[in-house]
């Protein structure tokens, strides 16, 4: 006997019916994908996502279309969903960490590969990608460790026994210039300045606990000299102590208070702590002290939004635009004009920040934050399509900006288009999973949608991310 209602048969023929769309539309994507037809690939698979928004699968077979078609960030944004949905999903980790490493972000790269490891502890392949990608960030004990381990897994992986024999020839070269330098050293040890050289090779080599200890001994032969005191501070840049950066930073402008660059690191590294006022005052004397400095300005306009002090950032950012010409470089200008738009952005003059949007994408027709100012101005104003049009522009130019994403969504919400809404704000958090702002989108769009369940769990997470970050 059939206990089904027929509601719940009509549910099950609606999955079923989805369920066969996607495959229909898979099948002709991977036949196209074997004949090496990557576009049409990419379409059928588009038409599966459609069809199944939640199906991790097809979200991975378009990410590999577009990887195959050099549409590199776009592919990790698609990576990205994919792993949202089914956290399980190995080759989605191997692909995207090879892509990272393809655009020189090691650092994520190294993370995803480690993430797949995770999945799949026995795979010596794993561990030769680890090791290279330890390699590029020079970090050769690491990288060492894990060509050991591919080896251990494998004895005939040769990739990881060529690798290894590379990065062992790294590290003697290295071994060889640090004892030079310790014989030069030796020949004159109250020479403070030929501690330098081998305090770099120690960075190099990430062997913190020597840098110190040679900062240490310069600073005692010289207690009123810089040269020890900035060995501490790149010591601490590398390692991104902030707090002990800035305090470094802080004594070197009290030995050498004329320094330009180096209240302009201390302004940097009081960002990073949170202190906002203490920033904006280093950059303000780095400016003072070399009003040609536009990095100095640049980031005294962005301490003045950090600290919410916008009607000091908008003067900087109208004189670096009024004074581009002949002192401004093209990144530079495009960077001057999208700080200007979003001043007027933050402060709610959205038509001068449209003005000022659509001016940069005269003269920088592709650069993605024009588009996402120009976005955000007509969010402002009132006007959602505009909106959506120019936030869909900015994603396309980059990928990879969880904001857009969430922004765009916002605007889907207003504009009642609920299920696109839905994608946008999921698709942002796959991106950044910290983003507090897209939670809080998500639990709008639920409440639009009368899902007040996952609207109320979509607010717990919101909770859980402010009480993590102290806010």
């Amino acid at each position: 006997m059939d206990d089904k209602t027929p509601e719940d048969r009509a549910d099950q023929e609606q999955t079923q019916q989805v369920a066969d769309e996607v495959q229909m539309w898979t099948d002709k994507g991977n036949k196209a994908a074997e004949a090496g037809n990557y576009e049409e690939a990419a379409d059928c698979f588009e038409r599966a996502v459609a069809a199944n928004p939640e199906d991790a699968r097809a979200r991975y077979n378009l990410a590999l279309a577009q990887q195959y078609l050099d549409d590199t960030e776009m592919a990790i944004a698609g990576y990205h969903r994919a792993i949202d949905l089914n956290p399980n999903l190995l080759e989605a980790y191997e692909n995207m960490a090879n892509l990272y490493g393809e655009l020189g972000m090691y650092e994520d790269s190294l993370e995803y590969f480690q993430q797949a490891l995770e999945l799949d502890p026995q795979n010596d392949e794993l561990y030769v990608n680890i090791g290279d990608t330890y390699r590029f960030l020079n970090l050769y004990r690491d990288a060492i460790q894990s060509y050991r381990h591919a080896l251990i897994l494998n004895p005939d992986n040769t990739r990881a026994s060529d690798q290894l024999q590379d990065v062992r020839e790294r590290v003697n070269d290295q071994l060889r210039r640090m004892m030079d330098q310790e014989r030069r050293i030796d020949e004159d040890p109250a020479d403070a300045s030929r501690y330098a050289e081998l305090a770099n090779i120690y960075l190099d080599m990430h062997r913190y606990d020597d840098a110190f200890s040679l900062a240490n001994q310069m600073i005692s032969l010289e207690p009123e000299g810089r040269v020890g005191y900035d060995v501490l501070a790149a010591a601490y840049e590398q390692m991104g102590n902030a707090e002990e950066a800035a305090k470094v930073y802080n004594h070197i402008v009290e030995l050498d208070p004329e320094d330009a660059e180096a209240w302009e690191k201390l302004g940097f590294w009081r960002s990073l702590q949170g202190d906002e006022g203490g920033a904006v005052e280093a950059y303000i004397r780095a400016v003072q002290l070399d009003p040609n400095r536009t990095t100095a300005r640049f980031s005294l306009a962005e301490a003045y939004l950090d600290a919410g002090r916008y009607e000091l950032a908008l003067p900087i950012y109208q004189n670096l635009v009024e004074n581009s010409e002949g002192l401004l470089n093209e990144d530079d200008h495009a960077a001057a004009l999208a700080g200007l738009a979003e001043t007027y952005n933050t402060l709610k003059r959205h038509d001068e920040a449209r003005q000022t949007a659509e001016k940069m994408l005269e003269l920088f027709k592709d650069d993605a934050e024009g588009y996402y100012q120009l976005a955000t101005a007509y969010d402002g104003l009132g006007d959602n399509e505009k909106a959506i049009e120019n936030y869909l522009n900015a994603i396309e130019l980059e990928p990879l900006n969880a904001d857009y994403y969430n922004d765009l969504a916002d605007s889907l919400r207003k504009a009642g288009r609920l299920d696109e809404a839905l994608e946008y704000a999921h698709q942002a958090i796959a991106l950044d999973s910290s983003l507090t702002e897209a939670y809080e989108t998500l639990v709008e769009v639920y409440r639009a949608m009368g899902r007040e369940d996952d609207a109320k769990a979509a607010e717990e997470q919101v909770q859980m991310l402010r009480g993590s970050s102290g806010a």
